[in-house]
């Protein structure tokens, strides 16, 4: 399959959906005050029926997740390996303090449910690779959670738990209640099935939605403000991804690397610039690196598949 032919339409088609969304926010559609409301649908219900919809069609276990192994290790490698490059970056940059978390963080923590499963989906739904979905979101979230966190909140006083962020993150329970009805075989009636599976599909468009709604109400006068971001994502999102497909396709196959190199090109996650409100870190520098990552993603990723095709 020729996956630049494939991926080229599919990121018009995501460009078109950001682009509604940020209509929708710039001409009042969308209120600002609804945003916590939009993303809480999203992450606490959508997305989870979603990954739970994937596993039962997949008929994925605790035993077909032991047989991933590899591709979960190698997954688990690729999150300090995006460390790396965030505090390379930042040292380079000569960034301190609170912008110096941020940026760090960011460079771990990526749009997965928004922007990686839809292309996922696209790309390697027919060839089986809708089946990495829940697994990778596992350790997504777990990283994110764990190192992702412990960067961006370096050097600050009392902290939150990152253990409970995981285990009561509800994409990760809904992992967890996936496995447990195909591991035990637990029967689902059609119409349960079929009402899981429409309400997870709203996550393709809504979640893009969701993105340009957020980009709508930033400062896009900030783009070019810091250089420091640029580096962020030409690291992230170019070096980094192209680094760990041909390290990994090695030993993994092609669509297992692929999938590796989308998860670790991903935008800084839009969580980022509330993480950085929460904790009084940065907080222009985290809107700033959502906004940027996410505008140029659009382009990055074509050309990655573009060079990886060579």
């Amino acid at each position: 399959m020729n996956y630049m032919i494939a991926v080229l339409p599919k990121m018009c088609g995501f460009l078109l959906l950001v682009l509604i969304g940020f209509a929708a926010s710039r001409t009042g559609i969308v209120k600002k005050e609804a945003m916590p409301s939009i993303s809480g649908f999203l992450l606490k219900i959508a997305l989870p029926a979603l990954t739970i919809s994937l596993i039962l069609e997949n008929q994925t276990t605790f035993q077909t997740m032991a047989q991933y192994g590899k591709m979960v290790l190698s997954q688990i490698l690729m999150y300090f390996i995006m460390a790396a490059g965030g505090i390379l970056g930042s040292h380079i940059c000569h960034l301190k303090g609170t912008t110096a978390n941020v940026h760090c963080g960011c460079s771990v923590g990526g749009n997965y449910g928004f922007l990686v499963i839809p292309l996922i989906m696209t790309l390697f739904g027919d060839q089986g690779g809708s089946v990495y979905i829940p697994i990778c979101s596992v350790i997504d979230t777990t990283l994110v959670w764990t190192l992702g966190f412990t960067l961006f909140t370096k050097g600050i006083g009392q902290k939150e738990n990152p253990w409970k962020k995981i285990i009561m993150n509800p994409i990760f329970l809904s992992i967890l209640l996936g496995l447990c009805l195909t591991s035990f075989h637990v029967p689902i009636p059609d119409t349960v099935l079929s009402t899981i599976d429409s309400v997870g599909n709203t996550c393709y468009c809504w979640g893009l939605v969701y993105l340009g709604c957020s980009l709508g109400f930033m400062k896009l006068t900030n783009i070019f403000k810091y250089k420091s971001i640029l580096v962020l994502f030409f690291t992230k999102s170019f070096v980094i991804p192209l680094i760990i497909y041909f390290i990994f396709s090695y030993y993994l196959s092609e669509i297992e690397s692929m999938i590796l190199m989308l998860i670790s090109a991903a935008p800084a996650m839009t969580t980022s610039s509330m993480i950085a409100e929460q904790y009084h870190l940065d907080g222009e520098y985290a809107s700033t690196a959502v906004v940027t990552t996410t505008l140029l993603c659009m382009l990055v990723i074509p050309l990655l598949f573009c060079l990886i095709s060579l």
